[in-house]
């Protein structure tokens, strides 16, 4: 019986021969060689396979995973900023923005409920 011979990506990049136990494997599979491309080019693979999944739990590193491979793409698409950190201010000001309309419509809404209120008063609500 023969060794299952694979190669990922991320070791195909590093040169090195990738083991049947893969740090790398679970998060990075070879149908996507833009997800290691990325994290490599903004933390370097040796931070992220030994020093990160590492430390991290194994019911956390999928989704940390996600997270770097989201946060490098930014970074490369938009270098002038901090990563995703633009993305989160854009939707801050746009929360702010819409909390401010709704303040407003509710204050006009308001009034305009005030203001008719006198000359329903007479009707009788039941």
């Amino acid at each position: 019986m023969g060794k299952e011979k694979r190669s990922l990506h991320p070791c195909k990049h590093l040169r090195k021969r990738c083991p049947l136990d893969c740090s790398f494997s679970p998060y990075f599979p070879s149908n996507k060689p833009h997800r290691f491309a990325y994290v490599h080019k903004i933390y370097g693979a040796s931070n992220v396979g030994k020093k990160l999944l590492v430390d991290l739990p194994v019911s956390c590193r999928g989704q940390a995973t996600d997270t770097l491979c989201c946060e490098a793409y930014c970074r490369i698409k938009d270098p002038s900023v901090h990563g995703c950190a633009r993305m989160v201010s854009v939707l801050h000001q746009q929360l702010n923005a819409a909390e401010c309309q709704l303040a407003t419509i509710k204050a006009e809404v308001a009034v305009i409920t005030t203001t008719l209120q006198p000359a329903y008063s007479h009707y009788k609500l039941s």
